[in-house]
């Protein structure tokens, strides 16, 4: 058996992210694709290309005896198993934990799936929408994607490390909720969630030629952000909803460069908020840590 060899039946999102992850941390990955290839190849080609590189990539039918066959003797030698199907599509594909399992006892089965208690269709948006993440719209990013992905690389590695085998299953809806956990923590001891845009100290504030957003979560952090802008007035006010407004007022007359500036020297955590395309002119750079440098 290939210690280090996961098996990746999985496609678009969540589960080749994981695969890339594991890939990148020195398993050998095989990536499985039906006849067609993985949807990704034509929706988004430079995704599929850093999501998908450095696997090597075989075509199966599984639809077929021969290519559930295939499958198997992949599986005889593989360390882990990695999927994204439903629950009913892996049955009928021969690619189930039970029918793996049969040729691998030692196998580690990661199964990215959907609903906590339900088989029915989903993507990012209806899991977020189902966790309390959307307000007015759909979140710009697939967080619950990216989320699964990690979670689920997380366990293969974890597995290995600790010589575990069995079936994991990485539900989406149950990611999407972790993803609001701190949320639904403060709302059960506080009855109040304090990082949603409701109070001063952590907003998003429009400035002259832009926005900027602030974290100032610790005490010592708000009252530099109101010696900055002039309003240390404002010190006790962090849990003033109606302080928001004065912050507007203030800061909207300000140069955002300046702000930024400012905010350096005085060690307050202060942001420019990007849009998406000045933000893709950095992210490469910005994810190869995460990458192994590749």
């Amino acid at each position: 058996m290939e210690e280090r060899r996961v098996i990746e039946l999985a496609q678009l999102y969540p589960g080749p992210l994981a695969g890339r992850l594991l890939a990148d941390w020195g398993f050998k990955v095989v990536k499985v694709e039906p006849p067609g290839g993985d949807p990704m190849r034509s929706y988004v080609p430079s995704l599929y290309e850093l999501l998908n590189s450095g696997k090597e990539v075989v075509v199966l039918d599984l639809r077929t005896e021969e290519g559930r066959e295939e499958l198997l003797e992949l599986a005889r030698g593989a360390r882990a198993a990695l999927t994204s199907f439903r629950r009913g599509a892996a049955e009928r594909l021969g690619a189930s934990y039970e029918r793996l399992k049969s040729v691998n006892e030692r196998l580690i089965y990661v199964a990215i799936t959907g609903y906590v208690d339900s088989d029915a269709p989903g993507h990012d948006i209806n899991f977020a929408a189902t966790a309390g993440l959307l307000a007015d719209g759909p979140l710009i990013p697939q967080c619950v994607d990216v989320a699964s992905g990690i979670m689920a690389a997380f366990i293969i590695a974890a597995s290995t490390a600790a010589g575990r085998s069995g079936y994991f299953e990485v539900p989406m809806e149950s990611v999407a909720y972790m993803l609001n956990l701190l949320n639904f923590m403060q709302l059960r001891d506080r009855g109040d969630a304090y990082l949603t845009g409701r109070y001063p100290f952590y907003n998003v504030y429009d400035c002259a030629g832009g926005r900027v957003a602030l974290g100032a979560v610790e005490e010592k952090f708000w009252r530099r952000f109101c010696e900055l802008i002039g309003r240390s007035d404002l010190a006790e006010r962090a849990l003033d909803p109606s302080a928001v407004g004065e912050v507007e007022r203030v800061v909207s007359r300000v140069p955002c460069s300046d702000l930024l500036g400012r905010a350096a020297q005085l060690d307050v955590p202060l942001s420019p908020v990007l849009d998406l395309r000045e933000a893709s002119a950095r992210f490469e750079s910005r994810l190869r840590p995460l990458f192994n440098g590749r």
